[in-house]
C-alpha cells in the first residue's frame, strides 16, 4: 500500500503594489526564479508562482506583479478587491515613492471594507545608502501605524526577499476567518503583533 502522497498546497494570490520603477519586477523575479533582471520592459501584468513552506505547511503564491498597470484604474481596483494579500512597495531612494504608498492603502481601505487587510510594506533598493532619501525608521513607523510587517530588501543580492512572501502569507492566515485558518496556526496569532509579527 502506497504512502500518503505530498499535502496539498494552499493558494494564495498575492499583489505587489507600488510606483513605477521601486523594484516591483526585480523581487517577483528574484523570489520565483532566483534571478535578477538588469532591465525590466513595463507590461501590463506579469505573473509569477512559486511552492514554499509557511507554518510547517505548503504555500502555492501566485503573484501578480502590476508592472505597467499604474494608469489602468480599474484593473488595479480589481487585483485588490480580488486578491489574497499584498505586497506594497517603495523604493528607498525615492521620497515620492515613499508618499505615494499611503493614498494607495487608503484605496484598498475603500475598496475592502473595514475588515483588516493582509499587507506587507516593504522598502526596496536597500543596498543603495549613498541614494537613500528615506530612512528605515520612517518606513518602520508607517507599519506600525498600518498594524503591518516592514522589511528593507535588495532584490539583487536577494537580501530579506524570501521573507516578504513569508509574511504575507502569514498575515493572509492570521487574518482570515477562524474557520479558514490553517490548523497549525496560533489561535491567538493577531494578539502576538508586533512583537513576532513585526520584522525591521
Amino acid at each position: 500500500m502506497a504512502g500518503p502522497g505530498p499535502r496539498p498546497a494552499k493558494g494564495y494570490r498575492v499583489v505587489l503594489l507600488g510606483s513605477v520603477a521601486v523594484g516591483k519586477t526585480a523581487l517577483a523575479t528574484q523570489f520565483a526564479c532566483g534571478s535578477f533582471p538588469e532591465q525590466c520592459e513595463p507590461s501590463v501584468e506579469e505573473l509569477f508562482s512559486k511552492v514554499i513552506e509557511v507554518n510547517a505547511a505548503p504555500a502555492l503564491l501566485e503573484i501578480v506583479d502590476t508592472v505597467g498597470a499604474e494608469h489602468l484604474v480599474t484593473l488595479k481596483d480589481l487585483y485588490i478587491k480580488n486578491s489574497d494579500g499584498f505586497v506594497v512597495l517603495y523604493s528607498v531612494c525615492s521620497e515620492a515613492s515613499f508618499e505615494a504608498v499611503r493614498p494607495l492603502r487608503e484605496r484598498m481601505g475603500r475598496l475592502r471594507g473595514p475588515k483588516a487587510v493582509p499587507l506587507v510594506l516593504v522598502g526596496t533598493k536597500a543596498d543603495l545608502d549613498a541614494e537613500r532619501q528615506v530612512l528605515t525608521a520612517r518606513g518602520r513607523a508607517l507599519a506600525r501605524e498600518w498594524r503591518c510587517p516592514f522589511l528593507e530588501v535588495t532584490a539583487k543580492s536577494k537580501l530579506m526577499v524570501d521573507q516578504v512572501f513569508t509574511q504575507v502569507v502569514r498575515e493572509v492566515e492570521a487574518l482570515a476567518p477562524p474557520e479558514e485558518r490553517a490548523p497549525a496556526l496560533p489561535t491567538n496569532a493577531q494578539d502576538t503583533w508586533p512583537s513576532e509579527r513585526f520584522i525591521g
